[in-house]
Parts: C-alpha cells; sequence; structure tokens
C-alpha cells in the first residue's frame, strides 16, 4: 500500500486542493484509491461529499491521527492513501509523515512560507522519510521571478523540489466547490496535475521499493 501524504503544518499551502487532485488522478490508474482527511476543517471531507461520496476515491473516516487510518487501511488492501494534513499540528503531522511512504510538501513561493514550512522538512528529516517540496499557486511561466527564487533557495538548501510548479488558476478552488477538481476543469490545470502525479507516483514507488529492500535486509 503506497501512502503520499499532502502534509505542512503551514496553513493556506494548498494541501487539501492538491490532494484533492491528485487523488482524482490517481483513481484513473487504480480502482483502489483512498483519502484521509485528518484536518479538523474537513475541508476534502466536505469536498467529497459534494462529489456525491464516489467509491473511488473514496473517503476514511474515524481517525484522528494517520497511524490509526493506515492500520484499518492495510487490512482492506488499497493501493494508494492520500493523507490530507492540517495546518498547525506538529504532533499530527509527525505521526502522518512517519506513516507516509512519500511526502509532499506543497509551498507557496515565497521567503515568508519557505521559513514556515521548515518544521514539515526536519519532520521528514527526522523521520527518513523520502520528501519533494511542491510549489504551488504560483504566477507561472519561466519568467515567475518568485517561483524561480523560491527553487533556488530551496535547492541551495538541499531541498528536493518537485520540477512541477501549480500555477494558481481559478478552477483549482472554484471546483471545489462544486465536488469537482481544478483538473476536471481546465486543461491547462490538467496538464500539470498529470505531470504532477508522474512525478509523485515514481517518486513514491520508488520509495516503496528502497523500503522494502530495507526491511528484507
Amino acid at each position: 500500500m503506497n501512502v503520499v501524504g499532502f502534509l505542512n503544518s503551514k496553513g493556506g499551502v494548498g494541501k487539501s486542493t492538491l490532494c484533492a487532485a491528485i487523488a482524482v488522478r490517481a483513481a484513473r490508474d487504480s480502482k483502489r484509491v483512498c483519502i484521509v482527511d485528518l484536518d479538523p476543517q474537513e475541508s476534502i471531507a466536505q469536498w467529497w461529499e459534494r462529489r456525491g461520496e464516489p467509491d473511488n476515491p473514496t473517503l476514511f473516516r474515524g481517525a484522528d491521527r494517520a497511524s490509526d487510518a493506515v492500520e484499518s487501511l492495510q487490512l482492506d488492501g488499497w493501493d494508494w492513501v492520500f493523507l490530507d494534513g492540517p495546518p498547525g499540528s506538529l504532533i499530527v503531522t509527525d505521526d502522518a509523515i512517519r506513516e507516509s511512504t512519500f511526502v509532499v510538501i506543497p509551498m507557496r513561493a515565497s521567503a515568508l512560507d519557505i521559513l514556515a514550512s521548515q518544521d514539515a522538512v526536519r519532520l521528514c528529516l527526522d523521520a527518513g522519510t523520502p520528501y519533494a517540496v511542491v510549489l504551488n499557486a504560483c504566477k507561472g511561466g519561466a519568467k515567475d521571478k518568485l517561483l524561480n527564487d523560491a527553487r533556488a533557495t530551496l535547492v541551495a538548501q538541499r531541498v528536493p523540489v518537485a520540477e512541477t510548479a501549480v500555477t494558481q488558476r481559478t478552477p483549482f478552488v472554484t471546483a471545489m466547490t462544486g465536488g469537482k477538481t481544478g483538473a476536471e476543469r481546465d486543461a491547462a490545470a490538467a496538464e500539470e496535475v498529470d505531470a504532477l502525479w508522474r512525478e509523485i507516483k515514481a517518486a513514491t514507488l520508488k520509495a516503496a521499493k528502497a523500503k522494502s529492500k530495507k526491511g528484507a535486509a
């Protein structure tokens, strides 16, 4: 079972929006996709309800910690589990990081966001969980100075950064209110989500393989 955490104790970085988009994209490749909403605001749970409570991706309810959810889900043979983490709570975030095969740290391209997201990076390093930052809600384009500066800063700090940056697009926000994702409403958004999913999938499968070899040693 591949567990991908969308985690950052910094709020307002787009964890739920990206988690929903990637889960829907993953459901095109797999019939067994589940989302765990660890945010007390239940943004992604409400989105799933507005979507019509589909079986794929489905929603796991009844767990305050990722460890409890993962323990239950392992019994049911899920292919992909996506954790939507809360803002603020380092205890819940740390637990989710330790349960994840791979962690996505959504982050806006600003110096303040980079500083505020250091806790998530540190927790991944402490847990030994592979991770990558996804620069989200960017202006887009090769001349996006904030994006380029943020990427350069993170690379200089030896923080892994996804090649795909997600552009700030209105459909990413408006689609969620109708139980959809930005990729289902906008072709350009769909291209970005497809590219990001390919990166996340490859990185997660690589991490799972490495973990399996380590466990067998």
